[in-house]
């Protein structure tokens, strides 16, 4: 999979309580007080989300994030102007 985003890129996110596999989100990492940038891998009955990265950590080391981390869904890369939603990347 190739990266949607480079380290300088600037996205627009939606606020949002609830995501979806597909989407690329912004969410508090379980752990550390930071925000993470990633894509949604699966949503559990329970409301947690595993994350996946092309390069970086994900959920296969720090474990999946309660949906109430979830800062939004990011819509558009401003930087390469392109629409992060899902609809627009299954071309």
């Amino acid at each position: 999979m190739i990266p949607l985003l480079q380290p300088d890129d600037i996205i627009f996110v939606r606020p949002d309580t609830h995501c979806c596999k597909g989407d690329i989100v912004a969410i508090r990492h379980p752990h550390k007080k930071t925000i993470l940038i990633k894509h949604v891998e699966a949503v559990t009955d329970d409301d947690f989300v595993e994350l996946r990265s092309p390069k970086g950590i994900d959920s296969r080391q720090f474990g999946k994030s309660p949906m109430k981390y979830l800062v939004g869904v990011a819509t558009f890369n401003y930087s390469q102007k392109i629409s992060l939603t899902k609809t627009s990347q299954a071309h």
